[in-house]
């Protein structure tokens, strides 16, 4: 059985969600990390009202533990970093 979602005053409406959404995403920009389709679809879902931010947050570190782990799989070679385009959060 599933719970309704609580949600605090400064994110009641999917509009006051939006709003954060669109402050934390400018935050990660201006700090070089630019969100990809995937962390774009989670931040959906919270506007949605189906993630607390908690959730958005389990949900982004569950994805980038798998990033990590496939990384680790991967060839070590990489480009300086210099030569490397920025890279988005999630792809």
């Amino acid at each position: 059985m599933t719970h309704p979602i609580t949600f605090s005053e400064r994110e009641a409406t999917p509009a006051q969600r939006q709003e954060l959404i669109d402050k934390a995403r400018a935050w990660s920009v201006a700090q070089g990390a630019v969100p990809g389709p995937a962390a774009e679809a989670v931040y959906a879902r919270y506007v949605a009202g189906e993630l607390t931010l908690q959730g958005v947050t389990d949900e982004l570190k569950s994805f980038y533990a798998g990033q990590a782990e496939a990384s680790n799989d991967a060839p070590a070679v990489r480009p300086p970093a210099a030569m490397r385009p920025e890279q988005p959060l999630l792809d």
